[in-house]
């Protein structure tokens, strides 16, 4: 059996979710900081991973922030436990370590989410992820 070696290791953390009528505070997640870049605009927030994500969904008020035309984007339709959801396609760079940092395509939703989420699509595919929850940390390498 292969044994991994990881350059990088973080430690979960809790995540405010907000609705309409209350701000919560998660138990500890797994949960990174991550840097977006889009054209000259850069951001930086925290977003959940995902094993269970086909996409990597970022909130439209990042998109705002970023000044990207979230509707010009390719549609994508999106079933959750909640219900369907649209999103639309767009490429940017995430950067979460100097050298975790690619171009990849990522979907915003155009109505509120309640967190942002790296899966498959656009954070899986370009890094190597090991999770150990019994103690609360991450473990990234870039994918080779």
């Amino acid at each position: 059996m292969p044994l991994f070696e990881f350059e990088y290791q973080f430690n979960y953390r809790p995540l405010f979710l907000e609705t309409k009528s209350q701000r919560l505070l998660t138990p500890p997640l797994p949960v990174i900081e991550v840097t977006l870049f889009y054209n000259e605009v850069i951001t930086t927030d925290f977003a959940l991973i995902d094993s269970g994500s086909t996409f990597s969904v970022f909130t439209r008020e990042i998109a705002d922030e970023m000044r990207i035309e979230v509707v010009q984007g390719r549609v994508q339709r999106l079933s959750t436990l909640g219900g369907s959801l649209l999103a639309y396609e767009h490429e940017i760079e995430i950067e979460i370590t100097p050298n975790i940092h690619y171009k990849t395509e990522v979907l915003f939703s155009e109505y509120p989410v309640p967190r942002n989420l790296l899966g498959h699509n656009g954070f899986f595919d370009h890094v190597a992820v090991a999770l150990r929850s019994k103690f609360g940390l991450i473990y990234l390498n870039p994918e080779t």
